[in-house]
Order: C-alpha cells, then structure tokens, then sequence
C-alpha cells in the first residue's frame, strides 16, 4: 500500500502537466486566433504596420554598434567568424530580444486580460503562450534579416544552421516556462513586474552579446563564474554564433545541458501556473 502510493505521489505531477498540456493542444484554434489578434492589436493604426518589427531591433543594433565600436573601440573578436561587429552584435542579440519581449509581456498578460479570466471560463494558460508565439513571429523576421545579411556579408551559409531549430526550440520552452511563473505570480505580488525589468538589465549585461563567454570567464572571480555556466541565455547566444558565424558545430555537452535545464523550468512553470490558476478569479 505504502509503495503504491509513493508511486502515486511520483506520478501526480507528471499526471497534472499532461493534462495541462494535452488543455492546450485542444485549444490550439484558440491560440492561433488570439495570436492573430495580438499582432493586429500591436500594430493597430499604424501606417507601417508589422514592419516596426524590422524597424525596432535595426535601430537598436545601429544605436549600441555607434557605442561600442565607434566610441569604445570595441570590434569583432578574431574568432567571430566575421569581421562585421554588426553582424556579430546582430547575431548575438537577436535571441535575446525575443526572450525579452516574451517575459516582459508575459508578466502582466494575466492582469491585463481579467475580465477573460473572472468572467469566463477560459484556459488562461494560453495567454503567455500567445505572447510568445507573437514574439516569435517577430523572431522569424528578424531571423530572415539576419540571413539575408549573412548571404551578403559571408557569401554561404553553414550545414550547422540546421541546429539552430533547437536552440529556438528549447529557448521557448525555457522563456514559456518562467512566463508563466511570472505571469501568474504577478497576479498576487504587483511588484513581480517591476522586479522583473531589473533582473533582465543585470541578465542582459551578464549575458555574452557584446564580448565572447571566455573573455568574461577570465575576468570574472571564480565566485562569480555561475553567472555564465548557468545562463541559459548565455549558450543560446554561443549556439547561434557557432551555428551562423563560426560555421562550426557547437558544444553537444554543453546544449545536453540546456535542453534539461530548458526541460525542467518548462515543467516547473506549468505546474506552479496549473496551481495557482484557481486562486486568480479570488484576486482579479
């Protein structure tokens, strides 16, 4: 009786993902459309529409490259696999920025649509995976930038873009997982928001975009060295330059790695959303 119910006990949360995830599968229809609605409610009324998507990482990219190479002096390192300081930073940030737009939305997705959530019954549980899926449209675009400028600049484009698919997929998991952690706890702490912008300054800058993960594991104290091997974001941004620039392939030991840690936080995230989504209609 005892080994039956630790099996029991085992198997529970495992039980609850799958039905959480087989609720979302059936509403797929659902996610698309709102998906759809998402995109037009961004861009609504405005003449360029979803060209801004374009428009907003270039000008980015133009901005922080005028920085660091022109006043700093900062250029490609001579392992980039470039020569192009733009096209590297391009490279190096592209991921970032749709791990960022995600979570930034995702915080106060649940609040925002309230009457949704109190006045329906509606599986809030496809908000952030909405906003996810709209930021990834965005990724796409901006993806297709990146290898039109890679065509121009390189003249090919390695065997190794194939991976790629992976690192974008566990990217999403792992940005989905803390989505909806934070969205849903954002629901009872109004601060998670706020305190959310702060710790994705410190994770930008802690992240390897305008220098290579060596460079800062030599100049960090040993203490401090977490801050590389357990960033996520850190080996996503490695993986893309192997894979786009470097034209070689990445460290399989190291994307193992990131596909449990992506794994586990995706499955921690929808068990603690899939706990405390009762507890919203009370709050809201």
């Amino acid at each position: 009786m005892q080994v039956g119910r630790k099996a029991r006990s085992i198997m529970a949360p495992w039980v609850i993902l799958s039905n959480f995830l087989e609720k979302i599968y059936i509403q797929r229809s659902l996610i698309l459309n709102f998906v759809a609605r998402d995109l037009k409610a961004r861009y609504v009324g405005s003449f360029m529409g979803l060209f801004w998507s374009v428009i907003h990482p270039i000008v980015l990219l133009v901005s922080y490259t005028f920085v660091f190479k022109f006043i700093f002096g900062i250029g490609a390192p001579p392992d980039a696999g470039t020569t192009s300081f733009s096209l590297w930073l391009f490279c190096s940030i592209l991921p970032w920025l749709f791990f960022q737009d995600s979570l930034q939305r995702s915080s106060t997705i649940i609040i925002d649509n309230g009457n949704l959530v109190t006045k329906t019954i509606f599986p809030s549980e496809i908000l952030p995976l909405v906003v996810l899926l709209s930021s990834f449209v965005n990724h796409l675009i901006g993806f297709a930038i990146l290898l039109c400028i890679i065509f121009f600049v390189l003249g090919k484009v390695s065997f190794f873009i194939l991976l790629i698919p992976v690192y974008l997929f566990l990217l999403m998991l792992f940005t989905l997982g803390i989505s909806w952690f934070v969205s849903s706890l954002n629901v009872f702490v109004r601060d998670v928001s706020q305190v959310l912008s702060v710790v994705l300054t410190f994770w930008f800058w802690f992240t390897p975009i305008f220098y290579t993960s060596n460079r800062l594991t030599d100049r960090l104290p040993p203490k401090l060295l977490f801050l590389i091997h357990f960033n996520p974001l850190a080996h996503v941004v490695d993986g893309y330059r192997d894979c786009l620039l470097r034209m070689r392939m990445p460290d399989l030991n190291i994307l193992a790695v990131l596909a449990v840690a992506a794994l586990a936080i995706f499955i921690l995230g929808g068990l603690f959303f899939r706990k405390t989504k009762r507890e919203f209609v009370d709050v809201l």
